[in-house]
Formats: C-alpha cells, sequence, structure tokens
C-alpha cells in the first residue's frame, strides 16, 4: 500500500483511522464469507440468494438436526417447518424435515417434502434414493424402481443406488438380482451394516449359507444390537447343524429386541 504523509492530524488520530479502517475491512471479509461455521458457498447447495448480511443458515438446520437426533421428532418437525416458512426453497430443510416424518411415520408427508426438493433438484441422486426408500415403505414398489432407475442414469456405480436396488429386489422376493448391487454396495461401503444385513439376507433364501453366515455376523460386527441379524445368525447355524451355537445366537436375538 502506497502511504502519504499525514499533515493535518495528531498520530493518534491516524492510529484511530487506521484501526476503524482494519475493522471496516474485516467486517466486509466476514460477510463475504459468511462467517465462521458457514459451509463455503461453493459446497453449499443454495436455490437463492440471500443478503450477505443474513446470520447463519446452518444454525437453525443444525438445531432441527439435534432435536431429530435426540429423539424430540415433533420439535424437530417444528424447527424445520418454522425455518422453510422463511426459506421455502430450501433443498437441505426440505430433506431433513421429511427424515423427521418418515421417522414419525408420516410417509405422505415425507414425500411430499422429498418431492419439493427433486423439483428444486431433479439430478441429486441421493434425494432419488431417499424418495425410492420411501416408496418402498409404502409398498410403492414401482415407483421406487423408478427413481432409483433415474437415480442409476446419473451415477450407476453409486453405493446408495446399489444398496436401494439390492433391499428393493430383497422386498420383491427377487433374491437373486438382490445378490449383485448389494455385493457392490458392501465393497464401496464396508461400513454399512445394513448392506451386509440385506445381502446375509439374499445369501440365506437362495440357500448359500456360510457367505449368509458370513454377511450377518459382519453386520453383527457393525451393530451389535441388530438382533434380525442375530436371528439371522441362529437360523443359518441351525441350518448348517449346529444348534447349540443357533440357540446361543436366538437369545442374543432376543436381548437386543429387549433393549
Amino acid at each position: 500500500m502506497t502511504q502519504s504523509k499525514d499533515t493535518t492530524g495528531s498520530s493518534e488520530q491516524r492510529r484511530d483511522a487506521r484501526v476503524s479502517e482494519t475493522e471496516e475491512s474485516g467486517s466486509v471479509e466476514r460477510d463475504r464469507t459468511g462467517g465462521a461455521g458457514r459451509v463455503p458457498v461453493a459446497d453449499a447447495p443454495r436455490i437463492v440468494d440471500r443478503a450477505p448480511s443474513e446470520p447463519s443458515r446452518s444454525d437453525p438446520l443444525a438445531e432441527a438436526a439435534e432435536l431429530a437426533r435426540n429423539g424430540d421428532l415433533q420439535e424437530a418437525a417444528t424447527a424445520y417447518r418454522t425455518y422453510l416458512t422463511r426459506h421455502p426453497e430450501d433443498v437441505p430443510g426440505r430433506r431433513g424435515l421429511a427424515a423427521v416424518l418418515e421417522q414419525k411415520g408420516d410417509f405422505i408427508g415425507a414425500l411430499g417434502e422429498l418431492g419439493r426438493a427433486i423439483d428444486a433438484q431433479p439430478d441429486d441422486v441421493s434425494l432419488l434414493c431417499a424418495r425410492a426408500a420411501v416408496q418402498m415403505a409404502l409398498q410403492r414398489y414401482d415407483q421406487a424402481e423408478a427413481d432409483l432407475r433415474r437415480a442409476s442414469k446419473l451415477d450407476a456405480d453409486s453405493a446408495e443406488v446399489l444398496f436401494n436396488f439390492g433391499v428393493l429386489f430383497c422386498k420383491r422376493a427377487r433374491w437373486r438380482e438382490a445378490i449383485l448391487p448389494l455385493q457392490r454396495a458392501v465393497e464401496l461401503d464396508p461400513s454399512s451394516s445394513q448392506a451386509h444385513y440385506y445381502l446375509g439376507e439374499a445369501y440365506n433364501q437362495t440357500d448359500q449359507l456360510k457367505p449368509a453366515l458370513a454377511s450377518y455376523e459382519e453386520t453383527v460386527k457393525l451393530q451389535p444390537t441388530n438382533y434380525r441379524a442375530l436371528k439371522g445368525v441362529g437360523i443359518v447355524l441351525d441350518k448348517l447343524g449346529r444348534p447349540a451355537e443357533a440357540t446361543a445366537a436366538y437369545q442374543r436375538a432376543r436381548d437386543a429386541q429387549r433393549r
């Protein structure tokens, strides 16, 4: 910066002017970047522009999500709806409200919120998979498959898409068709306990007992309280002629279910 000689004020006045200028510059920079805690503009799924001086949009969403995590579903739904009254086109808010409504068993409400979100972001693979999952909960399997086909065209090797295809095939008792997408899903995301569980189901239903046992056991390793997987272990052990181990697995399943 080029400095000019100041002949009109004292050194104290010049220092005060520099401090004021620095504080103003910092304020502009904070407004431009959104302040501490805001998702970078490049990463945030923005639909509408907002004034730079507006408070961080992530705060009310974080509060609503925290309520949902704590099991306060009614309060979480109210918090999301209050936020969406101010920002009706906000996709993360719609997605969050849909998840809460799904947990409450309001699948029709969840579909409505996901539909609005997809209208805003029609190529969002995760949103399409979320709607497919709700459609499956309502046993609307054709609609679920249509969403998954659409998502697959956008990202055919997505672990989320493959997992949901596997679940759909299981729910339709198309067990052999379920195996390949679920195998790929666990390759892409080995930490998914549900992918391992449904793969175990598909193996079990096609009498591939050793792989089924391995998948169920992997599920239990990742999610020790999954009583369905523990029951699956017992069923397979029974089929393999290991009744004492099967009995122990059934007991663990009952204990887990009571928790």
